[in-house]
């Protein structure tokens, strides 16, 4: 049965919003007039799909058209195939290439990367039409979760239609590395969505500026944020704050919880909070209704594991919340799935560092399906005994397990800090996080890797609050490095200084190189680790790994170099 039904009084401005809806539809859609009695939030949802569907670009009304069928027929979403299309999409070239892109961003996106854009780009499409074609592709996601959440009918006139056919994932997962679009135009200095961005926030989301080839979109896009995230009623702003968090997690998309984390401490909810809502939300210290709340609306996501149970209404009616609250949060929900589909097809990087970094190995923990590993082999854990205790209740074991990581700890963080102070009071903070969250270890990882990766997030986190700085896991390495001095090596500087002499020099060069090459060359030179404990820890992949440790040493080999070239000089004199 449907959530809303229909019948609110007519009044002046729904009939404005209607005549909206009427231009971009050329009629209504019962999607919309089922939210009659929240006009705010049908005006800031038709405001967007005019954006979305009436803007003269690259591509043409039947294209776009196209896409949103074949978003729908990808979820099976029948109401939807049928909403806006007025015949069926092309069999040309053209449309081909966008239904390819469109089923991948849509139903596989987290496979999504350059690839995909270079493969529309070869079709002959502009930078313009691939803004585009995300775009109609994230509406598509958008209308789709409103009317599952909704429930609402499919119209009997419409018959079923063949969805498309899936593409299977890509069999090497690539890490993204955006931003696609080659046009990035800058905002005129009196854009007031920028200035409404930044009086409200203190800065702009790159998601926003990516998207200036279309400004009329992204005042759409804040509209929304201010008509309707931003108010305070009839949810408060933080319970809509830590729905887009929540779905964003729900979705597996690293931009918008890295997003909505920074967003929510600058309205003092701490980050603790929002990890614990991102990462376990059933463990979060949060009220029963807020957890019921945010439970129901993760289940709006767009994500392809097939585990999701379908959204309920009636479990937060039964929890105290009004019909405006719910719809106010099924609206929020599908608008992140839009802002997170959005984001994935035009890879924005994260505005700040990520805590954790989403990769498609992450779809494996939402179902019953076992992940896969790469050589087959388990390694029991030499700390789970320990652990076990810990969870049992004999607190007198997590000591051992203090006194068999506290060096390997205190040398990483020390290694992200630089400053031995500093790293002496991370080191404690880590120990004490890991106590804390040890009764939701569950074993994926050995309990060593995963307190290196609190360690890192400690070590970020600290430097984070010193100044911003750039994510473990999300920096490109296409940097400029080339190494020039690498030939003045001597050939055996053991023998020009003594151990201490030359340990004291490299931990000076290791602490000297770009954060990322400092942390590679310490999990895998200094403490140890396998490439693929480095690996995890940083949650990047092996061969990620790999290439960094190497441009690391050669980096290191090379300010080395100087001081073992003087040496030998004076050593010949």
């Amino acid at each position: 049965m449907a959530l809303l039904m229909a019948g609110a009084p007519i009044n002046r401005s729904i009939v404005e919003i209607e005549r909206e809806l009427s231009i971009t539809y050329a009629s209504v859609p019962e999607l919309f007039r089922f939210q009659n009695h929240e006009p705010r939030l049908t005006a800031a949802q038709a405001r967007l799909c005019a954006a979305v569907l009436l803007s003269e670009g690259r591509l043409t009304r039947r294209q776009k058209e196209g896409l949103l069928f074949v978003v729908a027929g990808a979820r099976g979403d029948r109401y939807c195939q049928g909403l806006p299309v007025q015949d069926f999409p092309s069999e040309d070239r053209e449309s081909r290439a966008l239904a390819d892109f469109a089923l991948q961003l849509s139903y596989r996106g987290l496979w999504f990367s350059a690839r995909d854009v270079e493969g529309l780009a070869r079709a002959a499409f502009d930078d313009l039409a691939i803004l585009e074609a995300v775009v109609v592709t994230a509406l598509g996601q958008m209308l789709c979760i409103l009317r599952e959440a909704l429930d609402l009918p499919s119209d009997p006139r419409h018959t079923q239609l063949a969805g498309p056919e899936i593409p299977c994932p890509a069999s090497d997962w690539q890490q993204p590395a955006g931003p696609y679009l080659k046009s990035q135009p800058q905002a005129p200095p009196d854009f007031e969505p920028f200035s409404f961005l930044r009086d409200q926030l203190g800065f702009i989301p790159k998601l926003f500026r990516a998207q200036m080839l279309l400004p009329d979109l992204v005042a759409a896009e804040v509209n929304f944020l201010e008509q309707v995230v931003h108010a305070e009623e009839p949810l408060g702003r933080i319970q809509k704050e830590e729905i887009l968090l929540t779905v964003s997690a729900s979705n597996l998309n690293t931009y918008g919880v890295a997003l909505q984390r920074q967003v929510l401490d600058g309205l003092g909810v701490a980050v603790e909070r929002s990890d614990q809502i991102a990462n376990d939300l059933r463990a979060a210290t949060i009220s029963a209704a807020d957890r019921v709340l945010l439970q129901e609306v993760s289940k709006l996501n767009g994500n392809s594991s097939g585990a999701e149970a379908d959204f309920q209404a009636e479990i937060l009616a039964d929890h105290g919340f009004t019909q405006s609250q719910i719809l106010e949060a099924i609206t929020v929900a599908a608008f992140t799935n839009f802002i997170n589909t959005l984001q994935l097809g035009l890879g924005v990087t994260p505005d700040f560092p990520p805590a954790r970094i989403y990769t498609p190995k992450d779809l494996y923990l939402l179902t019953s399906q076992p992940r896969p590993i790469s050589d087959g082999i388990h390694t029991p854990d030499p700390d789970a005994s320990l652990v076990k205790q810990v969870q049992d209740g004999k607190v007198d074991a997590f000591e051992e397990l203090v006194r068999r990581h506290s060096g390997r700890v205190f040398g990483i963080v020390a290694g992200v800090v630089g400053n031995p102070d500093d790293a002496r009071d991370a080191t404690q903070e880590v120990f004490l996080k890991a106590f804390e969250s040890i009764a939701r270890f569950e074993g994926r990882s050995k309990f060593s890797t995963w307190l290196i990766s609190i360690a890192l997030n400690t070590g970020t986190e600290m430097l984070r609050r010193r100044k911003r700085t750039q994510s473990l896991g999300m920096i490109d390495d296409d940097e400029d490095f080339r190494p020039r001095q690498v030939q003045e090596w001597a050939d055996d500087p053991e023998q020009i200084f003594t151990a201490a002499e030359r340990n004291e020099l490299v931990r000076d060069g290791i602490l000297r190189l770009p954060e990322k090459y400092r942390v590679a060359l310490i999990l895998r030179d200094i403490s140890q680790l396998s490439s693929e404990e480095a690996a995890a820890a940083l949650e990047i992949g092996v061969p990620a790994l790999k290439a960094r440790v190497l441009r690391g040493r050669l980096m290191l080999r090379e300010r080395l170099a100087p001081h073992f070239a003087r040496d030998r000089e004076r050593d010949d004199a």
